[in-house]
């Protein structure tokens, strides 16, 4: 099990998507997630490419071979506008084969009725493409697994789930993943494997191994479930982005050295 192991471009933050897949690809990774966030990490921007940007883009994964597991679309879903820009990301998604679209969702209690209402409307479309929508583990809203299965009961959708964020659960809802996550087992479709140092509120997201996060029992949990979606290593560091690109290679090296034994 564990078919797909991957690493967001979100970690290369800084850096042109080649640097990202030369780096990934180096460290034993064979596939990756592709992140499509503007303003943020931008590695291909969705909006009004030309067919052969694609072909590009699938020509680079394959010189470095590897393929698109999953694409990292985040949107605002208070507005329209941001269901509007992730069906955009469906689109790239269905275009390059990857499964599962990520994305946050609101930042404000008042602002769920309304993603209650849309969110249906995005699962029909993203069903219709062969895809899934992964809400993140993010924000005040969706903070941890007990909110997001919360979510996940009222919207009920089969191609609506969620991309656990084990970093995440700890910054934005002060709980430990390991048993968090048990709350909202059977809805997750993606996770991101994001270690952590520090508690609620520091943004310290380090190399797998080197935080906190207790990610063998966190894979004997999926083992014993029999949970098998992309597994997805994001590292943010610790709030700065002034590394040399050698650096984010090393630390995506040593998740994937950490990782593998994990998986034994």
């Amino acid at each position: 099990m564990f078919d797909i192991l991957t690493v967001s471009t979100n970690t290369y933050h800084t850096f042109h998507l080649d640097q990202a897949m030369n780096g990934i690809s180096k460290a034993g990774f064979r596939y990756l997630e592709l992140s499509c966030v503007s303003g943020w990490t931008e590695h291909f921007p969705f909006k009004n490419y030309p067919p052969a940007d694609v072909e590009n883009l699938l020509k680079k994964c394959q010189n470095y071979g590897l393929t698109i597991s999953s694409v990292s679309g985040h949107s605002d879903l208070a507005k329209k506008e941001g269901y509007d820009n992730l069906k955009k990301a469906v689109d790239l998604a269905h275009e390059v084969g990857a499964k599962i679209v990520n994305t946050g969702t609101v930042e404000k209690e008042a602002e769920v009725a309304f993603l209650l209402r849309s969110l249906p409307g995005l699962g029909d479309y993203a069903q219709k493409k062969n895809c899934k929508i992964g809400l993140e583990i993010h924000g005040d809203v969706l903070k941890n697994g007990k909110a997001a299965r919360e979510l996940m009961e009222k919207v009920d959708h089969p191609a609506i789930g969620i991309n656990y964020d084990t970093g995440n659960a700890i910054f934005y809802g002060d709980t430990r993943p390991e048993k968090d996550i048990l709350a909202c087992l059977t809805r997750i479709v993606h996770i991101h494997l994001k270690d952590k140092r520090g508690g609620y509120k520091v943004w310290d997201f380090p190399a797998l191994g080197e935080g906190t996060v207790d990610f063998k029992t966190i894979v004997q949990i999926l083992r014993e479930r029999s949970i098998n979606v992309p597994l997805s290593v994001e590292i943010e560091y610790a709030g700065l982005f002034d590394h040399p690109v050698s650096y984010v290679d090393e630390c995506v090296k040593k998740s994937y050295d950490y990782l593998k034994k994990c998986l034994v």
